[in-house]
């Protein structure tokens, strides 16, 4: 069994000691208290009791579970006449002991009350009374690290004793949530609290109707105004409507906040009205004036207008894309709760390392926020944007930025998570867990974690999961998706990594921690297989791509399955590498069938970043242009953040000299380039190469994302001669996953 001399180690770092001498709940397996609830809770079908009647039950099943001893619950006080220790919840136990001493606007306060005259567990909702009882099991040492019984670590003792205390509190966090769970755990985790609504629907409050009947109240876009899914926010009509709006739906609804956030996208008016609300505040991850200042001052005067009828509202807005800096003239409201939801910054690093410039750029714009409003949320990524089978322990990333959120004002913790609590489960349990005692320590969660959860593996285990956040951490690596896995993930590493976590395996002692040792090694295996497709695609190993790309999806499926309950592999996993990954290798397989590839594939070019746009008038494609002073890069490993071009929007040449082999007279050739991120035009031998389409037509350019394409060189290649290859590449537009111009390896093929 393990020792419990270190479960209350996490629990009174926020909440006053324990006092006075040892209450039994029970005694050597028999059961000395008996549950007390209120009728209506327990006995109502009512969906808004469910989750304090769980929570009940959840109390007693839990306390059996410890000891061996069957609870009662009972509905009715106890006759005097008959013996018990009373465990007292909800409305009975607040007859008894009283209600919280502290007090939460939201109704969040708990109590919980352990002395001579019974236990009482109290809250001001039905929710904080849940709160209390989880309070109680934690500190029993009751443990849930991810849905299902795998994540469940219940103490084993016959006896059950508590120290007699009165603890009344209030989450330091309003809101908590994640994404993907089952309620049980959401609510044995404590997640919860009201809402704070962020939903991007700010356009939807005003009917098209109305938007045909005032022209000026949607945004000039291109220099003209109609209805195109934006407003004009200097529009004194947009304000008065949508207040209007919200005005009604509050009334009718009662919900505690509405959302001020825009539908998705990065176009907005273009009035002169709309840009003199601008400060002038440049933003470099979006290449544009931040629109922040003209954002809040809109949100400004339609909160003025309701708060007039609803004073306590709650009003949320995302601070994203071009309105994610901080206003430098506005000041939002007190009503306005900014969630910051930074897409275009590095999601790999913290806040606290120093070395990522894009990490300490968020810092600041978090400083910004915290002087000007008067609270935030902060809306995270939980995951690896676009890419979910890489495990991603968020380590270093929650432990240095949780703490630093806390501290500025953050009080709704709602990171955009997915069903992969395979690939994130130390990071995630971490943030649920620093989001309910925000002053923990993370080290010692994480070491209770490993101990706990993984039994006699926990040293090996450990060491795996922080070879894995190192080379997220570590590496000085931005970009999302898979760009910069080989960076990241190289072999040796991968070695130490699999050594690890076999260790693990033949240290298990029980069927249980076989079991979640098995959960990583399951999806270290999908990652394993993954980084193999990568290599042997840079490699120009193409002939058992497809089959393996079948493979990883059939496998990533049937994992989907066998862990549904605990919410892993997500479904996204197949989406995702579907839209980024597959058709790249299905077609690099298609080559190595049908064709003949002129040697292995082009890894190494020299590449020059055109910020003056002086490339095309140089002539950087001709033959004899000299490019020896060019630096080199490899676009399979490199992403454009490596180059220190993260944030950067414009052309970036590349040059490479290749020899082609002899080949058949009449044959076809072609330059295949694996994956890109923008518009590419190809020179051959200082001659353009224009894009075929299927169609038949020609395009000077392509452009596209993440797919493979083909150009026609046939007639200006040099069979069996040197020939050199341009490839002027424009990043064209905002993409949250990093990258720009060349992702991966480019070859030359030809008809057999």
């Amino acid at each position: 069994m393990l020792r419990i001399s270190c479960i209350l180690l996490l629990c009174s770092s926020c909440l006053h000691a324990a006092l006075g001498p040892n209450i039994s709940l029970v005694k050597n397996g028999i059961a000395v208290c008996y549950i007390r609830a209120d009728s209506t809770v327990m006995i109502s079908t009512d969906k808004s009791h469910q989750r304090l009647r769980e929570s009940i039950h959840d109390l007693a099943s839990c306390l059996q579970k410890i000891s061996g001893a069957s609870i009662s619950i009972l509905t009715d006080p106890r006759p005097e006449s008959e013996k018990g220790f009373p465990l007292l919840v909800g409305d009975c136990a607040a007859k008894k002991f009283g209600v919280p001493a502290a007090h939460s606007h939201y109704g969040q306060a708990w109590r919980l009350v352990v002395s001579k005259k019974g236990i009482g567990c109290i809250g001001e909702s039905e929710e904080s009374v849940s709160y209390a009882i989880y309070e109680l099991l934690d500190r029993l040492g009751c443990r849930w690290y991810m849905p299902g019984d795998i994540g469940e670590v219940i103490p084993a003792m016959k006896t059950i004793t508590m120290k007699e205390l009165d603890i009344s509190d209030t989450p330091q966090t309003i809101c908590r949530k994640i994404w993907y769970a089952d309620e049980a755990f959401m609510r044995r985790s404590r997640l919860g609290g009201p809402s704070l609504t962020t939903g991007q629907i700010l356009e939807r409050y005003i009917p098209s109707q109305a938007l045909k009947d005032h022209p000026d109240w949607n945004a000039e876009i291109g220099g003209k105004r109609s209805i195109n899914g934006r407003l004009c926010w200097a529009c004194d009509g947009v304000v008065n409507a949508i207040a209007d709006t919200l005005i009604s739906r509050i009334g009718r609804t009662h919900q505690m906040s509405v959302s001020l956030s825009p539908v998705d996208g990065i176009t907005f008016c273009e009035c002169p009205k709309c840009k003199a609300l601008d400060a002038g505040d440049w933003d470099s991850t979006m290449n544009c004036v931040s629109i922040t200042d003209r954002y809040v001052n809109f949100c400004n005067r339609i909160i003025d207008r309701v708060a007039r009828v609803y004073p306590e509202e709650l009003f949320g807005m995302l601070a994203y894309v071009q309105y994610t800096r901080p206003p430098v003239r506005e000041t939002p409201d007190p009503r306005l709760v900014p969630v910051l939801a930074p897409i275009t910054y590095c999601r790999a690093h913290s806040m606290a390392d120093t070395a990522c410039a894009s990490r300490q750029d968020l810092l600041k714009l978090v400083h910004g926020w915290s002087r000007r409003a008067g609270m935030l949320g902060f809306y995270e990524y939980g995951y690896h944007l676009a890419e979910v089978s890489a495990p991603d322990p968020m380590i270093a990333k929650w432990s240095g930025d949780l703490p630093i959120l806390y501290r500025n004002k953050m009080k709704f913790w709602l990171p955009e998570t997915m069903a992969n609590f395979e690939s994130v489960l130390p990071g995630l349990y971490l943030g649920i867990r620093l989001s309910w005692y925000p002053t923990a320590d993370p080290g010692k969660i994480l070491d209770e974690f490993y101990e706990r959860f993984y039994g006699r593996a926990s040293g090996p285990m450990a060491t795996w999961w922080g070879i894995i956040d190192s080379a997220w951490s570590a590496v000085p690596e931005h970009a999302g998706n898979v760009f910069g896995y080989a960076r990241r993930f190289a072999p040796e590493m991968m070695k130490r990594a699999r050594t690890a976590l076999d260790s693990a395996t033949a240290a298990c002692a029980t069927a249980m921690e076989y079991r979640r040792v098995k959960l990583a090694d399951d999806s270290f295996r999908e990652f394993e297989l993954l980084m193999k497709m990568r290599r042997n695609l840079f490699d120009g190993h193409w002939n058992t791509l497809e089959a393996d790309a079948q493979n990883w999806e059939f496998r990533w499926s049937m994992l989907n399955d066998e862990y549904k309950g605990n919410y892993c592999f997500s479904p996204f996993g197949v989406r995702y590498f579907d839209e980024f990954q597959k058709a790249t290798l299905k077609d690099a397989a298609r080559i190595s069938v049908g064709f003949r590839t002129a040697g292995k594939p082009l890894v190494s070019w020299k590449y020059l970043v055109d910020k003056e746009k002086a490339g095309d008038s140089l002539k950087v494609y001709s033959v004899d242009y000299g490019d020896r002073a060019w630096p080199s890069t490899n676009p399979c490993i490199d992403t454009w953040s490596d180059l220190g071009i993260g944030d950067y929007f414009g052309t970036v040449w590349y040059r490479a000299h290749v020899k082609l082999p002899a080949i058949t007279a009449g044959k076809k050739i072609f330059l295949w380039i694996s994956s890109e991120d923008g518009s590419l035009s190809v020179y051959l031998n200082g001659q353009h190469v224009p894009f075929a389409r299927e169609t038949g037509d020609t395009l000077t350019a392509f452009s596209g994302y993440c797919k493979p394409v083909s150009f026609d060189i046939t007639a200006r290649a040099k069979p069996a001669g040197d020939n050199v290859i341009a490839i002027r590449a424009t990043r064209t537009q905002l993409n949250e996953l990093g990258g720009g111009g060349l992702l991966g390896p480019v070859a030359i093929y030809a008809e057999k």
